[in-house]
Parts: structure tokens; C-alpha cells; sequence
């Protein structure tokens, strides 16, 4: 004698689409009525070619990121950095002390030209009223002494003695404008909370 097999019957599911719930025909079944299939697939549709545009636009502005000479990623580091100095040090110029300039610059001790190595030095670097900066060629004598009593004769001759090149990769200048950045913002966050 043969049993017979008791089937469950189907639980309800939710439509994709919309909110009616339903007995699927099949374990495959997932929307309630054709007119709901036709929306579910053009849906599937709509997010397949936004996925794929994305994808598009992602590989066009890498293959655009990968023709821009070195020249243009040092320029967009040394922004953020200069960014970085300004908020550091403040509305102070280290040549003059003036505190009423219109514009502050993140003015280099030993120049990005002269010593390029050294152009995201912190050490090299600290906030200097435009006139110093542009006029007065830096203002190095009196930029000289008062860097001395911000951070030492010690670290000072080590600016004036370090004459290694270094010749930044697009790597390197990603990483250091990415740590720029995030203490740029710790710097703010730190302003705001104090």
C-alpha cells in the first residue's frame, strides 16, 4: 500500500513591486501578476544600466586621471597641504608677526625650488602674510629667527642641511594628500568641539 504524500501549500509571498501579498505557482515566482513582471524587469533593467554607466564613468576618469602629468597631483597636494599649514598656525605670519594681513600664505623656509624634497615638510612650512611671502622674498632672515624659537636650532639646521632630491610617485603624493586631509579635518573637528 502506497501513502500519500501530504504537500503543504505554498506560503504568501510579497510582490516585488508592489505591496499585495500572493501564492507563487513556482519556488521561482516573485512578483504577483504580468503586469507587475514587466515592471519588476524594466526596473532590473533601469539599475543594470546605471551600474554599467557607472562603471563607464569610473574607468573614463581613471584613464583621464592617468594622462595628467605628476605636475598636476603635486600641485593638488601641495593645496591640500598649504591648506593644512594655514589652519595649524593661524592667522600669524612667522616673518613679521603681523596679525592684520588680508591674505595669509603657507610660506616655505627653504623654497619648493630650491629644495622641492622638502616642500611637505611641516618643519619647512608655517603661515606667513602675503607681503612677506611675495614682496619681501620670504623675509628669510627674520623667518630664520623666529623659526629657531618655534621649533629649535637642531631642527632648523637639519632644513638647511638636507639636500637629498626626491622625485615624489603619484602613489606617495595620493598618500600624503590623503593624511593632509584627515588632519585637516581632525584640526577642525578639534576647533569645534573646544
Amino acid at each position: 500500500m502506497v501513502k500519500a504524500i501530504k504537500q503543504k501549500p505554498p506560503k504568501p509571498k510579497k510582490c516585488k513591486c508592489c505591496p499585495v501579498k500572493f501564492i507563487p505557482r513556482n519556488s521561482l515566482q516573485t512578483v504577483c501578476s504580468p503586469k507587475c513582471a514587466i515592471q519588476l524587469a524594466n526596473q532590473l533593467s533601469e539599475r543594470k544600466q546605471k551600474r554599467l554607466e557607472k562603471e563607464q564613468r569610473a574607468a573614463w576618469n581613471k584613464r583621464k586621471a592617468d594622462v595628467k602629468p605628476l605636475s598636476h597631483w603635486v600641485n593638488m597636494t601641495q593645496r591640500v597641504f598649504n591648506d593644512y599649514i594655514r589652519a595649524r598656525d593661524g592667522n600669524i605670519c612667522i616673518s613679521c608677526g603681523s596679525t592684520t594681513a588680508v591674505s595669509y600664505h603657507a610660506g616655505h623656509f627653504r623654497t619648493t625650488a630650491a629644495a622641492s624634497h622638502l616642500r611637505f615638510n611641516e618643519d619647512n612650512c608655517h603661515s606667513q602674510c602675503s607681503a612677506c611671502n611675495i614682496h619681501h622674498s620670504g623675509a628669510i632672515g627674520s623667518y630664520r629667527i623666529a623659526l629657531i624659537a618655534k621649533i629649535g636650532l637642531k631642527r632648523v639646521l637639519a632644513i638647511e642641511s638636507d639636500n637629498n632630491p626626491h622625485r615624489y610617485t603619484r602613489e606617495e603624493l595620493d598618500t600624503i594628500r590623503a593624511r593632509y586631509r584627515a588632519l585637516l579635518r581632525a584640526l577642525f573637528k578639534e576647533r569645534e568641539a573646544a
